[in-house]
């Protein structure tokens, strides 16, 4: 009797068990469903959330240095220009029947070096008419002759007429920077440079991709002249809109002060400057270039621009012809590199004004630190050859984003040591060191191909970076005793010349 009690009450006890067991299995499956159905929901809000606050970001950006937009969108359309013939490179040889060597040697090598070498005579000349005469006025006519040039490539009949266009078009680009960055030098603070210099370079970026895009796609769809029209179209638009933005910008902003007796003017001059001595003559423009940091800047803009020359003139035709992957998938992978420049840029605008006001010297080795890091990965995209295309849009993405960060925070660099009334002159002569490297980059470069092979060559290019690194280093030795953002006069004389940046 006891054994037959105690079983009845093993078996009530396990089927109590089972059924709790059963009820909890039951219980955390429809917590699990319920679950997973918030999933989506929460995923969403925090999508929009994301989506809401970088869009604020941006806005913010945007606001808050609205006055170089203008600007931005001017060498944005320049820039837009470059690629359109290196990605539709071999369709321009058909048409004009050269053969692969005469396709490098001629529209990869000749087209790129009379393309940098004018625009490295015009750097200079803008430049130096930019410390003697209305910025607005060179700005505008270099963005008119641009867009002009660039709708008259669709229109060329030979190769003559087509190296003709391209001078006139690297002669605006040429001329467009020095003048500008002259103006960006005038409207901001040492501080505010580089972010302001990071706006201008992201929209000037998308520029590139704007260009691969409609060389890619619409080149392929309705040939290569189509893309050079639209882009001039637009360049005609935004020059428009640059003379209208610029005019407007000229005009006094504040009211003008009412006159004060002649005897209480003196009190405004500074108490070190006696007033029967006449105040201290400018230095020249030639002081100003043999500062050891505006010679590294120089430098390292020659030997690094050698590289971004090779990218952006053989990456895309290498990738479609060595590596077979085609002109829509090759102009992707470019596309991939450009959206690595931008955030890139974003980033180094803004870690290098965070270096800035912590340690001058910082800059100097952030630049160094990061053209080294992003010369690893484009060597490996060319030596790589054939393999999965996510491999080569991961390496072009990375290298992108580490090779961006050095120029912007090398123009701050150069204009944190350069009084406003040479900075026309010296962006000028680092213009013409950037278009050395980017003129002499691809002719070089070509002329190894026949030796070499295109692969062998390329990857010397990429080499290039070696030194650029090693003088962006020097910098954060030399800007501590150039630097002239602690000094009054400097602040001094972009206040007493506002007529020269009108």
């Amino acid at each position: 009797m006891t054994i037959e009690l105690s079983q009845k009450r093993d078996q009530q006890v396990g089927s109590s068990e089972s059924s709790v067991r059963a009820d909890g299995w039951r219980g955390w499956r429809e917590r699990l469903r319920r679950g997973l159905q918030q999933v989506p929901e929460c995923c969403d809000r925090t999508w929009q959330q994301l989506k809401r606050g970088l869009l604020g970001v941006i806005a913010s950006e945007f606001r808050q240095h609205r006055r170089v937009l203008p600007l931005a969108l001017a060498q944005m359309m320049l820039v837009a220009d470059q690629p359109l013939l290196p990605t539709n490179m071999s369709a321009v040889a058909s048409e004009f029947e050269f053969g692969e060597a005469e396709k490098d040697e001629k529209l990869g090598g000749m087209v790129s070096f009379v393309f940098f070498i004018v625009g490295a005579i015009f750097s200079l000349l803008v430049g130096r008419l930019a410390d003697r005469m209305r910025r607005t006025t060179l700005v505008c006519s270099m963005m008119l002759l641009g867009s002009s040039g660039t709708f008259a490539n669709s229109q060329v009949r030979s190769f003559s007429a087509l190296l003709f266009c391209r001078g006139a078009v690297g002669a605006a680009t040429g001329g467009l920077i020095p003048a500008s960055f002259a103006l960006i030098g005038d409207m901001y603070s040492p501080e505010e440079r580089p972010h302001a210099i990071a706006i201008v370079s992201i929209v000037s970026g998308l520029g590139l991709s704007l260009g691969q895009g409609l060389a890619g796609f619409m080149g392929t769809a309705f040939g290569w002249r189509a893309p050079f029209a639209l882009v001039g179209a637009l360049g005609w638009a935004v020059t428009a809109l640059l003379t209208f933005a610029l005019e407007l910008r000229a005009e006094p902003a504040e009211p003008a002060q009412p006159a004060e007796p002649a005897s209480a003017q003196p009190s405004r001059q500074p108490a070190s400057t006696p007033l029967n001595e006449p105040s201290s003559p400018r230095p020249s423009s030639r002081v100003s270039l043999m500062k050891p940091t505006v010679l590294c800047i120089c430098l390292q803009g020659i030997t690094g621009c050698v590289p971004w020359a090779v990218i952006g003139t053989f990456m895309t035709d290498y990738l479609a012809t060595n590596v077979h992957m085609g002109v829509p998938s090759a102009t992707a992978v470019l596309f991939s590199f450009g959206i690595g420049c931008t955030t890139g840029t974003v980033t180094g605008g803004k870690l290098g004004q965070y270096l800035y006001k912590k340690d001058k010297r910082l800059q100097g080795w952030l630049m160094a630190a990061t053209v080294w890091g992003g010369m690893l990965p484009m060597f490996c995209l060319f030596a790589l050859g054939e393999a999965h295309p996510f491999i080569f849009h991961l390496l072009a993405l990375s290298g992108g984003f580490l090779a961006s960060v050095p120029p912007v925070n090398a123009k701050a660099v150069l204009l944190n040591v350069v009084a406003t009334h040479s900075r026309g002159t010296v962006f000028g002569v680092y213009t013409i060191m950037d278009d050395l490297g980017k003129g002499l980059g691809p002719a070089l470069v070509a002329s190894f191909v026949r030796g070499m092979g295109r692969q062998d060559s390329f990857l010397l290019g990429m080499a290039f970076w070696l030194p650029c690194g090693l003088f962006c280093a020097l910098t954060a030795f030399t800007v501590p005793y150039d630097d002239l953002s602690d000094k009054p006069e400097e602040v001094s004389a972009t206040v007493n010349e506002p007529g020269r940046c009108a």
